[in-house]
């Protein structure tokens, strides 16, 4: 292999990791939520305001700044964010953490169709193997749910909010990409989705939060570790990747999240697992070994290395 072959083939790599590494920061996510102890509205509120002012610093010193014509971009992608953000909270506060991820996980079933149509993507037979290997393996972790003790801690108005957060993030996942494949910057574009949040936040947190003043240090310590780990550095390298791999692999390997969350509530939740769940959680495992080791090729603009500017990938981040 040559010298040429082997950097291409490392720069190919990146975004796949970047992917893993943000599916892994994501996992992490609901555990932080369902350690809180102040409403919804609040939650979402300070964690947009926790957020907005690291990302309009990074905005400016390693991305395009931050302008109108960001704003313009990513105001209508931040408002599906913000939905879906409510929704993804809600259902880690009111069903089993096992189910809120694993029905948010269907997202790549949908994008599965809605890619070829909207976006262009080639989907290879190999690929619906393996998403079909994985598929079985989140109904197997799901079914786990309700047969085993995590079945007590589940309700059907939390599955509901998991449902709705899984329709309104494919969109988000969609508009994310467009933005992306348009070249817009990174961390412009979430400043902007995070500005959206913001103004959304506000008014909805004074008309229903009775809580505003009444957050803890403990609560205020879960808030900064859900801005950075799945926040910052988790929206970053999958908004990040999105421009290098297609909608279909990126959200295929999010199916791992929810094996990880439910591992995750186990350990430090006590939420029960069944057994189904466990090997469930293995099926969606190996089904995304196969999607990860079959990628071989990275959504690149105009020819096929990628640059010279980009910290991770030698391009415009």
């Amino acid at each position: 292999m040559s010298a040429s072959t082997g950097a291409l083939h490392r720069h190919r790599a990146a975004p796949t990791v970047a992917v893993v590494v943000a599916v892994v920061a994501w996992a992490i996510g609901p555990i932080f939520v369902s350690s809180l102890t102040i409403s919804l509205p609040t939650i979402v509120l300070y964690r947009q305001l926790m957020w907005l002012p690291m990302l309009f610093t990074l905005s400016h010193l390693a991305g395009d700044g931050f302008t109108r014509h960001h704003m313009a971009v990513a105001w209508k992608p931040g408002i599906f964010f913000s939905v879906s953000a409510a929704l993804s909270f809600g259902s880690f506060q009111e069903t089993t953490i096992a189910n809120a991820t694993l029905i948010g996980s269907l997202t790549p079933a949908v994008l599965l169709f809605l890619a070829p149509r909207i976006l262009g993507e080639k989907i290879t037979a190999q690929r619906v193997v393996y998403s079909l290997v994985s598929f079985v393996g989140v109904v197997a972790v799901v079914v786990g749910a309700d047969s085993g003790s995590a079945a007590s801690e589940h309700s059907l108005a939390g599955d509901a909010m998991a449902l709705g957060n899984m329709l309104v993030w494919t969109v988000y996942f969609i508009a994310a990409k467009r933005a992306r494949d348009e070249g817009m910057n990174t961390w412009s574009f979430l400043t902007g989705v995070c500005l959206t949040n913001v103004v959304l936040a506000v008014p909805w947190a004074l008309l229903t939060s009775d809580d505003l003043g009444a957050v803890t240090s403990r609560d205020w310590f879960f808030l900064l570790l859900m801005m950075l780990i799945p926040g910052t550095i988790g929206h970053y390298l999958m908004t990040w990747a999105q421009r290098y791999l297609d909608t279909t692999v990126s959200s295929l390997i999010t199916l791992g999240g929810p094996v990880i969350s439910t591992a995750l509530a186990f350990i430090f939740l006590g939420q029960g697992v069944a057994i189904v769940q466990v090997l469930g959680g293995i099926v969606v495992l190996l089904g995304l070994g196969g999607v990860i080791l079959t990628t071989s090729s990275v959504r690149t603009t105009g020819s096929d290395t990628v640059g010279t500017a980009d910290p991770l990938l030698n391009s415009n981040p």
